[in-house]
């Protein structure tokens, strides 16, 4: 039974990576169409549409990803964590998981607003975290044991980090849209949404190669003493 339940969490685990990266493709991919100025702006509405609907499994994945991945490394000997921690670990990624969602279903309400302060708070308090437990990792002075897994946390570190990112410089795109597709197109209103994307895009890119890197890390667990 127990085996059957390692097996489950490796399971769960990969398709998190899977549905992240494919779903963050489909974003990057939508993106042409809302910047596209030959299409009507119902045409660039709809492309939004899909694309702010799809761009929320990268968001529920990154999430999961903390209680999934601490159950995976606790049950393969890699990380020193009591039940009770491991209970909280999950607690804390359901309520992560709830913010994440009222921000998407508030969008546009002052709750959104201070969710999505809130959220950002929690990110970045979240790769001071992970920073640490990587670098005591690698140091044998923490709850992490293993050189790979103290690998991957920084790796996710860089995720998150790049997320903010993206956030960050990505700001200016959403109030350019709203105008774009509520009081019609200006070469400056198109001007700050492409600038937006252009600046957003390096993060974007960095968040597939750490995938990929994280998810190599995960399958050849190499050690580095």
């Amino acid at each position: 039974m127990l085996g059957d339940f390692y097996w489950l969490i490796v399971l769960l685990h990969l398709l998190l990576f899977v549905y992240w990266l494919g779903a963050d493709i489909g974003v990057f991919y939508s993106a042409r169409y809302v910047q596209d100025q030959s299409l009507s702006l119902e045409s660039r509405r709809t492309a939004l549409r899909i694309m702010g609907w799809i761009d929320q499994l990268p968001r529920y994945c990154l999430v999961l990803m903390l209680p999934v991945g601490t159950t995976l490394a606790v049950a393969s000997g890699a990380l020193r964590f009591s039940g009770g921690a491991l209970a909280v670990i999950w607690v804390v990624g359901f309520a992560w998981l709830a913010v994440v969602y009222a921000i998407h279903h508030f969008q546009g309400t002052p709750l959104a607003d201070r969710l999505r302060s809130f959220d950002l708070v929690w990110r970045v308090s979240l790769v001071a975290l992970l920073l640490f437990a990587g670098i005591t990792g690698l140091m044998r002075t923490g709850p992490v044991i293993t050189d790979w897994l103290a690998l991957k946390l920084l790796l996710f570190a860089a995720l998150v980090f790049s997320g903010i990112m993206i956030r960050v410089f990505g700001k200016p795109i959403g109030p350019a849209l709203r105008q774009i597709l509520s009081q019609g197109s200006n070469a400056e209103l198109e001007a700050q949404l492409a600038r937006g994307f252009t600046r957003t895009r390096p993060f974007v890119l960095a968040i597939w190669v750490l995938l990929l890197l994280t998810a190599y890390v995960g399958l050849t667990k190499p050690m580095l003493s």
